[in-house]
């Protein structure tokens, strides 16, 4: 296991995170068509739990979870001052996912596409709106809208729509 990736994946969370600091709420994801993103009520361990009880009933492969929140706390002395949560996050958590189906799919029509799985959900809170937890996930059709193979759109759309149901069956508590 390369002992970078963890360290990476935190620095580039809260990179993403403090980038979008300056937009409203309701406007970053129809800023940026890569993210699909939901906002639900609820506590942050409620959120993740029905997150993770969704993609499980949708017959996703949970591969990964990482507390993101905790690692840069963890690290918080390699940031200057108080920079390190400048815009007032709570709770983040990335929950990994892969479907057989679907990997067995994208592999034998374009080995380019094994960048999709696995998947990622972020779950996150802030600190501002507590009660409110922010699920993020980048869209597959965004990924693959200029693909050149003549499946890529279609397959794209089709496992979007089956993560996007899973979440929102899995948060609808």
């Amino acid at each position: 296991m390369n002992p970078f990736r963890a360290p990476l994946a935190v620095l580039v969370l809260g990179l993403a995170l403090v980038g979008i600091a300056g937009v409203p709420a309701d406007a970053r994801a129809a800023e940026n068509p890569a993210f699909w993103k939901y906002q639900v009520k609820g506590d942050f361990p409620t959120v993740l739990k029905g997150l993770k009880r969704g993609l499980e009933a949708a017959q996703f492969i949970l591969t990964a979870e990482e507390n993101l929140s905790k690692g840069l706390e963890n690290n918080k002395h390699l940031f200057p001052g108080e920079r390190w949560n400048t815009i007032g996050f709570d709770n983040v958590t990335a929950v990994h996912f892969c479907s057989v189906v679907f990997n067995q799919e994208v592999f034998n029509i374009d080995m380019d596409w094994s960048v999709l799985c696995p998947f990622k959900a972020v779950v996150y809170t802030m600190k501002e709106t507590p009660g409110e937890a922010t699920v993020i996930v980048l869209r597959p059709t965004y990924l693959l809208a200029r693909d050149p193979h003549k499946k890529a759109r279609e397959i794209g759309r089709r496992i979007e729509e089956r993560i996007i149901g899973a979440i929102q069956e899995g948060l609808s508590y």
